[in-house]
């Protein structure tokens, strides 16, 4: 397999994603109540991977194992990543579309 500028691209915003998304997990907790509030959506992932073994019954304690939030937050920025990726494809087409025209 060739390693394209994608692959090398796709790496570093994944890897990049998953550290913040983990470090701001463990920080959230210092931060005052007003900003905690304001930036809580930033730790959707370990929340619903907290509901799925919770509703699927797995036993999993995510919040409290460093592997169970590191992964949940790995998937949630594989996910991202594939979405903005997508954004931007759509995004360039129609400035083509519109340059074309």
């Amino acid at each position: 397999m060739k390693i394209t500028q994608r692959h090398i691209k796709f790496t570093i915003a994944v890897v990049l994603l998953t550290t913040f998304l983990t470090w701001f997990f463990y920080a959230h907790e210092i931060l005052p109540k007003p900003i905690r509030a304001a930036t809580a959506l930033i730790e959707t992932p370990v929340a619903i991977a907290s509901g799925l073994s919770y509703c699927f019954k797995l036993g999993i304690p995510v919040y409290d194992s460093l592997v169970a939030v590191i992964f949940a937050n790995l998937i949630a920025s594989i996910v991202l990543f594939f979405i903005a990726e997508k954004i931007m494809r759509i995004k360039k087409r129609k400035q083509n579309e519109s340059f074309n025209n």
